[in-house]
This record gives structure tokens, sequence and C-alpha cells, in this order.
């Protein structure tokens, strides 16, 4: 029953290694660190020269959902679909 517990609150909990690994995360992080992260790049963007380039935020754990691009191409999509039914087999 103990260890039941344990489980639960260690699977709740972003910087325990279960909840990291559980979520598919590089390393575990704690609620402030998102939170500090998260602060340190707003104030980053915000305070950046007009002139230079918008500076990267710093990476997270998580992947980004903005990059589940696997490829490039410059077909447009009828023409891309065309190609992957060819090549189906």
């Amino acid at each position: 029953m103990k260890v039941d517990r344990l489980l639960r609150v260690a699977t709740r909990e972003p910087s325990s290694v279960l909840y990291a690994a559980r979520a598919g995360w590089d390393f575990p992080v704690s609620r402030q660190w998102i939170a500090t992260t998260d602060f340190i790049d707003a104030f980053y963007a915000a305070n950046h020269s007009k002139g230079s380039p918008r500076p990267k935020p710093y990476p997270r754990p998580w992947r980004d959902a903005n990059t589940d691009r696997l490829g490039k191409t410059n077909l447009s999509p009828a023409e891309a679909r065309e190609v992957l039914r060819k090549n189906r087999g």
C-alpha cells in the first residue's frame, strides 16, 4: 500500500525521474524550473534589440510540438501524396 502511494506521488511530480520517463522528457525538472525558464525566455524576448535576431528559448526537456516534421519538400500536398502512393508498393 505504501509503495502504491509513493509511485502515484512520483508519477505526478515533474522533478521525479519516473514522471520524466513516462512523459518522454530528456531530463526531470521542477515546477519552479519551468516557471523560471518561461520567465527568463519572456524577459529576453521582450528586451532584445529591434535590429538583432530574436533570442532562442532555453531548451526544454520535452519535444517541441511545432517540430514534428520529419522532412522538407517543395512538392505540393497532392504531388507528395502521389509519390507516397507510388512508393507504397
